[in-house]
């Protein structure tokens, strides 16, 4: 009974592999005729289309808007104010006998108390100032120069986002190229399947081996096809993410370029720390914040000073009896509060604990940085050890199945031999193949690290 499932299963996939093959052969062409894209040309091509890139340097932009609309504070600033409505009550008042002065010749004006109403009727007010900074004009530039140090700091988010992109895109582009060093190993291991299906085919006709035997072979080879199957798709899960962050069209077709097994970096830890100390936006961030807290410190300590502004202001009211319809005055508007029961020195001790925080994360950035490009450092170091390690089992594997097969089409190997050796071939390849990827990514990581774009 079980022999008769397992002829079953071989039967329908057999019925199917032919054309698994021809879909795995046409995709296979496609792939070679697809355009080439570099690891250069990818990274370049990220940082000008990917999208959060985009919205990270929109963000920044943002921040001359900001600037400039601190400036205006330097200029006249003009206001206007109109009230109109209905009086709720009516407006009265009385001017004394005599409070108009008292002549020989006409007596006190008024004579008699004069009584003047003003019914509650609908009224207006108009008033309109124009006023030019003096004094204010120092608070004002601390308040510019913090908005600048402000946009400088998202310029480095900017820098941040840009490098988390570019090595995302490395770690994708790596990825790719193992999994196609994968898909080719699979391939590969389809080729000898099927050469070992021809020759087995051949000697069981010539009785030279058994049913089981032949039935194993195809039962490796069904499971070859499977795996080339699912490293194909993983390739084009792989390929709609790198488009992805191409910001492009998913369906956009490229090849990979191949790349050296390793990539010869001759650097120590000491200069990849040097290195990251001048590059790592997250380091120039921490001092832009160190400068904007004192920036914001010397703006608190600024409020001590008067306000004093040079001034234009113009009050109208109609419909009124007996005030003026129109007053202007021109000159100086001094404003300034001697007692604020402490407020000013608290706010500005708030500022100078705040500048002592900032240079406190200033240090702590610097040091998780310093760690963080060891860790990264030493990672990639043991990848690239991992990674001769593995290489050396993938060649001699493969050495192994190489003579094992030549033997076997010489009647001189058993069919578990040369199953043996093409399934040892098949781990070191997979262990090859992720001792690879490990290592490109290893050292993605280092170069984000470091600062690198």
């Amino acid at each position: 009974m079980r022999f008769h499932h397992v002829f079953l299963v071989l039967f329908v996939m057999a019925s199917i592999l032919p054309a698994a093959l021809f879909a795995q052969e046409q995709a296979a062409a496609n792939e070679a005729q697809a355009p080439l894209l570099t690891l250069d040309d990818a990274v370049s091509i990220a940082l000008v289309n990917n999208r959060m890139v985009k919205n990270s340097s929109l963000e920044a932009q943002k921040f001359d808007f900001r600037v400039e609309t601190a400036k205006t504070r330097r200029l006249p600033q003009f206001q206007t104010a109109v009230l109109g409505g209905e009086l709720l009550h009516s407006f009265d008042y009385t001017i004394p006998a005599g409070s108009l002065g008292t002549y020989s010749n006409v007596g006190p004006i008024p004579s008699t108390n004069a009584k003047i109403h003003n019914p509650a009727r609908f009224t207006t007010q108009a008033t309109a100032a124009a006023d030019e900074p003096l004094s204010q004009q120092y608070k004002i530039a601390l308040g510019i120069r913090a908005t600048e140090i402000g946009r400088e700091i998202a310029k480095q988010d900017v820098r941040a986002e840009r490098q988390k992109i570019a090595s995302e895109v490395r770690n994708a582009y790596y990825n790719l190229v193992a999994t196609q060093s994968a898909l080719n190993a699979a391939r590969e291991a389809v080729t000898t399947l099927e050469e070992a299906k021809r020759i087995t085919t051949k000697y069981e006709l010539e009785k030279t081996v058994l049913r089981a035997d032949a039935l194993e072979v195809d039962a490796r080879l069904a499971k070859a096809h499977y795996d080339l199957s699912v490293s194909e798709n993983g390739l084009a899960t792989q390929r709609e993410k790198l488009n992805q962050l191409l910001g492009r069209d998913l369906t956009t077709a490229f090849r990979v370029d191949l790349m050296p097994e390793t990539e010869a970096e001759d650097i120590s830890l000491q200069d990849a720390r040097a290195h990251a100390e001048k590059s790592r936006p997250e380091i120039r961030q921490a001092l832009l914040k160190e400068k904007q807290a004192e920036y914001d410190r010397r703006i608190a300590k600024a409020e001590y000073i008067p306000d004093l502004s040079a001034s234009v202001r113009y009050l109208g009211f109609n419909n009124t009896e007996f005030l003026p319809g129109n007053v202007g005055v021109a000159g100086f508007f001094f404003s300034w509060e001697p007692f604020d029961w402490g407020r000013k020195r608290n706010a500005v001790a708030e500022k100078t604990k705040s500048v002592e925080q900032a240079r406190n994360g200033a240090a702590e950035t610097e040091s998780q940085i310093a760690i963080e490009v060891g860790a990264k450092y030493r990672k990639w170091h043991e990848a690239a050890l991992l990674l001769k390690v593995t290489r050396t089992q993938h060649e001699a594997t493969g050495e192994r199945l190489r003579v094992v097969s030549t033997k076997y089409k010489e009647q001189a190997a058993l069919v578990k031999d040369l199953l043996e050796a093409q399934s040892r071939k098949s781990e070191a390849d997979y262990k090859y193949q992720q001792a690879l990827s490990s290592y490109w990514g290893a050292l993605a990581e280092l170069r984000r690290a470091m600062g690198e774009e």
